[in-house]
């Protein structure tokens, strides 16, 4: 009778977990399934064309390497709102203009796309940032209809590595990051029990003056939280919806400027890399890309969001030979 019982309660206990498997993944309300088209990258590839620089740069800005893409053909993306994640939007980015250019030791992406304000700060909770994405595949993969590989967010055990770039961030760089702990800016009539009480122990003053100390993300070494990250991209992993995961080595180096109405922006990492879990770059090599974009001034942040459902091929021009030097 026992045995009958707790065959019982695994049948039932299966059931229900099968019962809330699909309700987790049907198809919400107002989305669509994923199409063959969306499993099949697009045709056109991007082509990174051989641009020799030297000296390196000093310092990577759109100014001074606006010049290497002269010479670069622009692939034109369409972009449409994420549909298949909760929480899903966006929408309101219609498309996006992509360059891309490598010296042989780095490669460097131009992105470019209409914004009509420039939203830099996320510091209260109803500001948002302006922000644009790219995402790889990690290691090397056919991607076709036979061979799927999510354009998304990745798969599991296809895991994607995605250069994050934030107009916030670039906004902490530029002051040193001392806005961010300069919460009566954006609150002048803010108080606390710390400051206004004029007996606070020594112990309590000391706490409340150590940032690290009062800050738990500081303390746990949390990217969002650190005033002098150096950077402005975020190099991050993931393996499918709601995985994303912050690397511990951060490659990726970036800077946008805001212009009558357009964000430039340009985003760059060497070729190749020593971490397992980049994308690596190969002159003569092709790969695939994908894209997202975040508008402040709607609302659209997380996962909602401007998004291309397709991936998109990137070949390296191959380095010349006359330029490489014979090993002596």
């Amino acid at each position: 009778m026992l045995c009958r019982m707790v065959v019982c309660f695994i049948v039932f206990l299966s059931t229900a977990i099968l019962c809330n498997m699909s309700r987790v993944l049907a198809v919400q309300p107002g989305e669509e399934k994923v199409s063959e088209e969306e499993l099949t990258p697009t045709d056109v590839p991007l082509i990174a064309k051989y641009v020799p620089i030297a000296p390196a740069p000093m310092k990577v800005t759109v100014e001074s390497l606006r010049d290497i893409f002269a010479e670069a053909a622009p692939l034109n993306i369409t972009l449409q709102k994420q549909d298949k994640a909760i929480p899903n939007g966006g929408g309101s980015v219609q498309g996006i203009s992509v360059k891309a250019v490598h010296d042989s030791k780095f490669v460097y992406f131009l992105l470019e796309w209409s914004d009509n304000a420039k939203d830099s700060s996320a510091m209260a909770p109803q500001l948002y940032r302006d922000a644009v994405a790219l995402m790889f595949p990690v290691g090397k993969w056919t991607i076709d209809k036979d061979h799927p590989f999510s354009p998304r967010m990745g798969d599991r055990e296809k895991p994607v590595n995605l250069w994050h770039w934030k107009a916030d961030w670039q906004r902490d760089m530029a002051s040193g990051g001392e806005h961010m702990i300069k919460l009566e800016e954006q609150y002048p009539n803010m108080w606390d029990n710390y400051s206004s009480d004029n007996y606070s122990l020594p112990a309590r003053e000391n706490l409340y003056n150590s940032a690290a100390m009062y800050s738990g993300g500081r303390s746990a070494n949390n990217m969002f939280s650190m005033p002098n990250r150096g950077t402005t991209v975020e190099d991050l992993n993931a393996e499918g919806f709601y995985t994303l995961t912050t690397q511990e080595h951060q490659d990726v180096a970036g800077q946008g400027i805001w212009e009558n109405g357009h964000w430039y922006v340009l985003i760059t990492r060497r070729l190749v890399t020593s971490d397992n879990f980049d994308v690596q770059f190969v002159p003569g090599d092709q790969t695939y890309f994908n894209i997202a974009v975040w508008n402040g001034s709607a609302n659209e942040v997380n996962g909602e969001k401007n998004i291309s459902i397709r991936w998109h091929p990137i070949r390296l021009e191959q380095v010349p030979y006359e330029t490489v030097k014979p090993r002596s």
